[in-house]
C-alpha cells in the first residue's frame, strides 16, 4: 500500500469515533436507539484499520509522519503527527477491541436510558481521545488528547448526574486528576525551555547531549510521572478511581481496562528513553508502583460493593505495571497492560451482569447466583483465575514476568511486596466470587435473578476466551510479545537489563501463593462465612481502617478540601469587605463630590467671581513668589470687575 493510503487508514482510526461523536451529538435525538448501531459501526471499522496498522508495523518499519501545526519561525514549531511502533500498534487494537465489546454490551445495559444517544456519543469521543493519545509523537499533541480523555471521563462518570453521588464522583475525578495534569504541563514547559522541542525522541536525544540534566532533568521526569500517577490512579492520587464506580458499569469497564487509567502507564512506556536517564525517576516509578499494588489490594479485602472490589483491583494491577517499568521489565509491564485489558473488562462486565439482574451492588445481598446465572458465574471465574495469575491463564504469564524481574534484578523488598500482593489479589477476587455465587440466596432479588441477555453475555464469552489465550503470545516457547513490544537499544544499554529466562521455581512459588489465597477465601466465605464475620468483629479496627481506604479521603478532606474551602471563604470575605468596600467607597465619593459641586451651582455671578479669585490665588502660589506682585494686581483687577458686573446684575 502506498504512503498516502497508509496515512489515510491511520488517520481514520481516531477519526471515525470522533466523527461518530459529532453525528450523535447533533442528531442523536432523532436517531435515538439507533445510536448504538452508528457507534458500533464506527469503532468496528477503527478496529479493522488498527489491525492494518499492526500488520504494517509487524511487516515493516515504525510509521512516522507529521505536519507543522504552529510554526514559530526562528523559535521552532509544534507539529501534529503520528508515531506507531509495536507498543502503539498493540494499544490501538486493544483500545478499539475493548471499546467494541463495551459498546455491544451497553446496548442492553443502557436500554431505556433517557440520554442513550449522548452516552454513545461520549463513549466514542472517549475512544477517539485515547487513540489520539496513543498515536501522539510529542508532548503537546499527547497533552491535548490527555485532557480530552479527562473531560470524557468526567462526563461519563457523571452520566447520571441527577444522583448527588455521581456528580460528586465526577467532580472528584476531574479535580484530583488535574493535580497530575498540572505537574505534566510544568514538565512540558521545562523540557521545551531547555531543549527547544516537545518531541519524545528529541527530548531524549537532547538529554543525552547534555542540553538538560542534573536535578532539573530529574524533577521534570518525576513531574511527568506525577501526571501518570493522576491518570493511572497511583498513590497518592488514587482516591478518585473507586468513587468513579458511580458511572454506568460499562463505562467502568472501558475506563479501567483500556482508556483513562491505561494512559498513565502508556505515558511512562512511551517516554521510556527519557525515564531511563534518571535513576531516581526509575526508582520512584518502581517503589510507587509496588506500594500502590500492595496498598490497593489490602483495601479490596473488605469491600462489600462488587464494583469497588474490582476498582481497587485495577489500582493494584496498575501498580504492578508501574513496578515492572520501574525495575526495567519494560516488555513485562506492557504485556500485563495488554492481558489486564481483557480480564479486567470481563470482571466489570460480569459485575454489570449481576447488577443488571439484581439491581444491587452489595455482595451481602447476593449469594446462590451460580445456578441462576451460570454464564456470568463461569466467565467471572475465568477472569478471577487470570487476575490471580494461575497457570496457564493469561494473567499468569505477565504477572509472573514482573514478579520474577523484581527478584532477578535484586529488588528484594519489591519482590516481597509483589508476592504478598499476589496472595491478597487471589483472596479478594475469589472472596467476591464466593460471596456472590456460592451458598444460598440471601435476598429476594438474588432468588429471582436470571441470566443476562445474549447481547451482554456474548462480549463476556469473547473476553473470557481472551482471558485464557491472550497470554500465549508471551510464553517462554514463543515470546512474540517481547520481540514486538520491546524497549529501544538505548534503554537496554542504559539500564543494563537483559530479558530473563522463565523461572520455574519462581512460577511455582507465585502460583502456590495465589492458590493459598483462593483456598483461604473458600474457607472463610464458602465453607464457613460466619468465621469471616467473626474475624471482622474481632479485628474491627483493622477492618474499618481498610474499609475506609486507609482514611485517605478523610485525610484529604481534613487538609486539602477543608483548606481550600477556608481559602475560598477568606477570598470571598476579602472580596466583599476590602475590594467591595473600596469600589463602594469610590462610588460614594463620586456621589458626594457630585452633590457638593451641585450645591455650588447657584447661578450667582458673585459666587462665580469668588471661585475665580480662589483659583487665581492657587495659581499664584504655584507660579511662584517672583511673580507675586503681578499676580496680585491681576487678581485685584479681576475682583473689581467681577463685583462691578455683579452689582449691575
Amino acid at each position: 500500500m502506498d504512503t498516502v493510503g497508509q496515512q489515510l487508514i491511520i488517520a481514520a482510526i481516531p477519526g471515525l469515533p470522533a466523527l461518530v461523536f459529532f453525528v450523535l451529538a447533533l442528531f442523536g435525538r432523532y436517531i435515538k436507539e439507533g445510536a448504538q448501531y452508528v457507534a458500533i459501526l464506527g469503532v468496528t471499522i477503527s478496529l479493522v484499520f488498527s489491525g492494518f496498522a499492526l500488520y504494517f508495523v509487524a511487516t515493516g518499519e515504525p510509521i512516522d509522519f507529521a505536519v507543522n501545526w504552529i510554526d514559530l519561525g526562528g523559535g521552532g514549531a509544534f507539529p501534529m503527527g503520528v508515531y506507531i511502533d509495536g507498543l502503539a500498534a498493540v494499544m490501538l487494537v486493544v483500545v478499539c477491541f475493548v471499546s467494541l465489546m463495551v459498546q455491544l454490551y451497553s446496548g442492553a445495559f443502557m436500554e431505556g436510558d433517557k440520554r442513550f444517544a449522548w452516552y454513545y456519543a461520549v463513549i466514542n469521543l472517549f475512544t477517539a481521545s485515547m487513540l489520539g493519545l496513543v498515536l501522539a509523537p510529542n508532548f503537546i499533541e499527547l497533552y491535548f488528547f490527555w485532557e480530552l480523555v479527562g473531560l470524557c471521563s468526567y462526563l461519563l462518570i457523571g452520566h447520571w448526574f441527577e444522583k448527588p453521588s455521581a456528580r460528586d464522583a465526577a467532580q472528584k475525578a476531574f479535580i484530583v486528576t488535574r493535580v497530575g495534569d498540572a505537574a505534566l504541563f510544568i514538565a512540558i514547559i521545562i523540557f521545551w525551555a531547555k531543549t527547544g522541542t516537545t518531541s519524545f525522541q528529541g527530548i531524549s536525544e537532547a538529554a543525552q547531549a547534555g542540553f538538560i540534566g542534573g536535578s532539573l532533568f530529574t524533577a521534570a521526569v518525576v513531574l511527568v510521572f506525577v501526571g501518570a500517577i493522576g491518570k493511572s490512579a497511583q498513590f497518592p492520587l488514587h482516591v478518585w478511581l473507586p468513587d468513579a464506580m458511580e458511572g454506568p458499569t460499562p463505562v467502568s469497564a472501558l475506563i479501567h481496562a483500556a482508556t483513562m487509567v491505561a494512559a498513565g502507564v502508556y505515558l511512562v512506556a512511551r517516554t521510556y528513553d527519557i525515564f531511563v536517564q534518571s535513576e531516581t525517576a526509575m526508582l520512584t516509578v518502581a517503589y510507587i508502583g509496588g506500594f500502590t499494588a500492595l496498598m490497593a489490594a489490602t483495601m479490596a479485602l473488605v469491600k462489600k460493593d462488587i464494583k469497588r472490589v474490582v476498582a481497587y483491583s485495577t489500582v493494584s494491577q496498575l501498580g504492578y505495571m508501574m513496578l515492572g517499568l520501574g525495575v526495567g521489565a519494560y516488555s513485562a509491564g506492557m504485556f500485563h497492560l495488554y492481558n489486564h485489558a481483557f480480564f479486567k473488562a470481563l470482571l466489570f462486565l460480569c459485575a454489570g451482569s449481576i447488577i443488571y439482574a439484581m439491581n444491587s451492588y452489595n455482595l451481602v445481598e447476593m449469594g446462590g447466583l451460580r445456578r441462576r446465572m451460570p454464564i456470568t458465574f463461569w466467565t467471572m471465574v475465568v477472569a478471577g483465575i487470570s487476575l490471580a495469575g494461575i497457570f496457564p491463564f493469561s494473567g499468569f504469564w505477565s504477572k509472573d514476568a514482573i514478579v520474577a524481574s523484581t527478584f532477578e534484578e535484586h529488588y528484594y523488598v519489591l519482590f516481597g511486596m509483589a508476592l504478598l500482593t499476589v496472595f491478597l489479589t487471589a483472596f479478594y477476587i475469589f472472596r467476591a466470587i464466593f460471596m456472590a455465587f456460592m451458598g444460598e440466596a440471601r435476598t429476594q432479588g438474588a432468588r429471582e435473578a436470571v441470566e443476562s441477555p445474549g447481547i451482554m453475555t456474548g462480549p463476556m464469552l469473547i473476553l473470557a476466551v481472551l482471558s485464557v489465550v491472550s497470554g500465549l503470545v508471551g510464553t517462554p516457547v514463543a515470546d512474540y510479545f517481547a520481540d514486538f513490544v520491546r524497549p529501544s537499544e538505548f534503554a537496554v544499554e542504559t539500564l543494563g537489563v537483559e530479558p530473563h529466562e522463565f523461572s520455574i521455581p519462581l512460577a511455582v512459588v507465585s502460583v502456590a501463593v495465589a492458590i493459598l489465597g483462593i483456598g483461604l477465601a473458600y474457607a472463610l466465605y464458602a465453607r464457613q462465612p460466619e468465621r469471616a464475620a467473626a474475624l471482622a468483629r474481632r479485628f474491627s479496627g483493622l477492618h474499618t481502617f481498610l474499609d475506609k481506604g486507609w482514611y485517605f479521603d478523610a485525610l484529604y478532606g481534613a487538609t486539602f478540601v477543608r483548606g481550600a474551602r477556608a481559602l475560598g471563604r477568606l477570598v470571598r470575605e476579602f472580596d466583599r469587605t476590602a475590594l467591595g468596600g473600596l469600589v463602594g467607597g469610590v462610588g460614594r465619593g463620586a456621589l458626594g463630590t457630585g452633590g457638593f459641586l451641585q450645591r455650588l451651582q447657584t447661578g450667582g455671578a458673585q459666587n462665580y467671581a469668588l471661585f475665580i479669585l480662589l483659583s487665581v490665588l492657587i495659581i499664584g502660589v504655584i507660579v511662584g513668589a517672583q511673580y507675586a506682585f503681578l499676580v496680585v494686581a491681576i487678581i485685584a483687577l479681576i475682583t473689581i470687575a467681577a463685583f462691578a458686573v455683579g452689582s449691575r446684575l
